[in-house]
């Protein structure tokens, strides 16, 4: 019994907050907001997964009548996923690279604003001709951060 209710947690996480769940409070009357995302995540499988929690509270938002500025930021071992070919990533997680790459071209389509830092890129060993051309290299991905914060925009770190 124990196990099936495990397994029916797992599956269905929303059995645990039946009833009223919003952000309400939260939103108040806001009716757009400003957010840079910090996406670092070196492993596959939890970029991927960040990738589609970036995409739940954009849709979230949506939802809720405000509207989102969202911008990406790409830096350390995401950087790797976010290029052109299958040179970077081991073969093993190119299935996983391809899903990444179609969350970035969602998010191209939704106007999001895609960065790589150039910093990263040349710890990576990734030269910038091989980024994907929906993503815009930029000088250093740390400036990209601060400048967004100081213009108003709420950071999202993405581990």
């Amino acid at each position: 019994m124990k196990k099936l209710l495990i397994v029916l947690l797992v599956l269905f996480p929303s059995i645990l907050f039946a009833g009223n769940v919003d952000d309400k409070q939260a939103l108040g009357d806001l009716k757009a907001v400003k957010i840079v995302c910090d996406v670092n995540v070196g492993k596959a499988k939890l970029l991927l997964r960040r990738l589609e929690l970036i995409d739940e509270t954009y849709s979230q938002l949506i939802d809720a009548g405000v509207t989102p500025t969202v911008v990406v930021a790409f830096r350390g071992g995401a950087s790797l996923y976010v290029t052109r070919g299958g040179q970077y990533v081991d073969a093993k997680d190119a299935g996983i690279k391809k899903e990444i790459q179609g969350w970035i071209d969602q998010f191209s389509q939704h106007g999001f604003r895609l960065e790589q830092c150039a910093i990263a890129a040349k710890a990576q060993k990734v030269e910038p001709a091989d980024f994907l051309p929906t993503v815009t290299v930029v000088q250093n991905g740390y400036i990209s951060l601060v400048a967004y914060q100081a213009r108003g925009y709420a950071l999202l770190p993405m581990d």
